[in-house]
């Protein structure tokens, strides 16, 4: 059967104009007030209102109050469900009205063209959810060394992912929406990796649920299999991307800790699905970034070499941590299955 075209990448018209946004922004650190408040202020500012924007806190009660006074134009919620991105997610989507959601977080400032590059992509039927643009908002100096095919280790967009309007099998979660009809048929995100913090030198970088967005993709798509996920470049949003993300060991820590939730996550959806994208990235765009490296070291730029070497360290790293999932997972099957003695 032929795939119905892609929708048009334009802003919306008067079709896409009557799309019903509801929007979540999660929200759990008290450092970041002022990245909320960024955020809050972006979202009043786009050329399609929304029809409402969710702020929830997570378990976080003299943020959620800060919340109340300060931020305009929002409803305050806090986090009903457990601990993390899932659960915050989760409650955004119960009190929900609108026919599509979309997800932001704290720390990310949609552009005013987001929600309406995102009309345009939901004025065809046919897609059931959408991911736009991550762009990186450096707050310290762009680190040179670090690949872009790596960028995911922060939450942006990375070399790999579309450059036009195509067909995706998942987005990622700080620049999503999806149609609420889906997500409530799925029953909303699901846990998949345990929730976690990512502490480097005593401070907290990332936590929550990884991949919960790739398991949000794959069940959507299960569910609904005439439809499809749509990566739509013109609904842009940036993302602050603080000092501590740009180190080294950042990097290695949240490759292999990405290592640890793909096996996770291929235990749980299967390895075909689990994979897909992870093997075209493996196996076609790394190899390629490599050579990249060193083509742009004769060009003149003395970082590309690292980038290649930085390349082969984090795969290496997220190698390792699927592997060691995997050993785990192996070693507690045989454990429950042996019979007692």
């Amino acid at each position: 059967m032929p795939q119905a075209p892609l929708p048009s990448a334009e802003p919306a018209g008067a079709a896409g104009a009557n799309a019903d946004f509801s929007v979540v922004v999660a929200a759990w650190s008290t450092d970041a007030r002022s990245d909320l408040e960024a955020c809050a202020a972006a979202l009043r500012a786009q050329t399609l209102p929304a029809r409402e924007v969710l702020v929830v806190i997570d378990h976080n009660a003299e943020l959620a109050a800060w919340a109340r006074e300060h931020l305009a134009g929002v409803t305050v919620l806090e986090n009903s469900g457990p601990k993390g991105i899932v659960g915050a997610r989760n409650t955004g989507l119960a009190a929900a009205r609108g026919s599509i959601v979309a997800f932001t977080d704290d720390d990310a400032a949609p552009e005013p063209g987001w929600l309406a590059g995102m009309a345009a992509a939901f004025a065809d039927e046919a897609t059931i959810g959408a991911g736009g643009a991550l762009d990186p908002d450096w707050v310290g100096a762009e680190p040179r060394w670090l690949p872009t095919e790596f960028y995911w280790v922060f939450g942006c967009s990375y070399r790999g992912l579309p450059t036009g309007l195509a067909p995706i099998r998942n987005p990622i979660g700080a620049n999503m929406a999806v149609r609420r009809e889906a997500l409530e048929a799925v029953g909303g995100f699901a846990d998949g990796v345990a929730p976690r913090e990512l502490r480097l030198g005593g401070k907290v970088l990332s936590g929550g649920h990884a991949l919960d967005d790739t398991s949000l993709g794959i069940r959507v798509s299960a569910a609904f299999p005439g439809r499809r996920w749509i990566y739509q470049p013109a609904a842009r949003v940036r993302h602050k991307v603080a000092p501590g993300r740009t180190t080294l060991r950042y990097f290695l820590v949240r490759s292999f800790e990405e290592g640890e939730g793909k096996a996770a996550l291929a235990g749980a959806v299967g390895a075909e699905s689990g994979l897909e994208s992870e093997r075209r990235h493996l196996f076609v765009t790394t190899p390629l970034g490599f050579l990249r490296g060193f083509a742009e070291l004769l060009r003149g730029d003395p970082y590309g070499p690292l980038r290649s070497l930085a390349l082969i360290a984090g795969t290496g790293a997220a190698a390792a941590g699927y592997a060691l999932a995997e050993l785990r997972s192996g070693r507690e099957r045989r454990n429950t299955s042996s019979p007692p003695t």
